[in-house]
């Protein structure tokens, strides 16, 4: 089975950063091999492995005062990322460029720890969304009830909602002239 943080670090964003394998005893995996091998012979059993530890899907509960260090923590990174990027590409300008990586690395290290941001922006609007919203502001250009700004977003880390998304909603403008 493979280390999945073995793999990131591998495959890292940043070819600086240095990758230590783990340090393996090459002797100490051929004397088991040999003593495999001797069992075997002798029609010995093979020895049981120790019992797994508990499923990775197991939720965990983070503490509470950890919980909202956390999301404010992310709520910080993720604001910055908006400020760092152009509103009409999505890209980082020409100056904004460097600080731009270190706050994608940020997001990288949230997605490594579990931790997952949702600002909703440009999806339809449904109720049952984990977001609280501020105003319903009507708008011309949209068809259906759409998240149109973020002040926070929704933080999830392993399935545990750490903090709700605030969020404006743009409903259609009323196209009928009233008489």
């Amino acid at each position: 089975m493979s280390n999945p943080r073995l793999i990131d670090q591998i495959f890292a964003r940043d070819p600086r950063t240095q990758v230590r394998f783990p340090e393996l005893s090459v002797d100490g995996a051929m004397n088991e091999l040999r003593v495999l091998q001797e069992n075997m012979k002798d029609g010995a059993k093979l020895p049981v492995p120790p019992p797994a530890a508990a499923p990775p899907s197991a939720v965990v509960a983070m503490p509470e005062g950890l919980s909202q260090s956390l999301a404010a923590l992310a709520t910080h990174v993720w604001r910055a990322k908006s400020k760092l990027v152009d509103p009409n590409t999505g890209e980082p300008s020409e100056e904004t460029r460097r600080a731009y990586r270190h706050v994608q690395a940020a997001f990288d290290t949230f997605a490594q720890m579990g931790l997952t941001m949702n600002d909703w922006i440009d999806q339809p609007f449904d109720p049952g969304l984990p977001v609280k919203v501020l105003t319903f502001q009507p708008m011309p250009e949209i068809m259906r009830d759409t998240v149109v700004e973020a002040v926070r977003p929704t933080i999830i880390w392993k399935d545990q909602l750490l903090q709700l998304g605030e969020v404006v909603v743009g409903i259609p403008a009323n196209t009928e002239n009233p008489k």
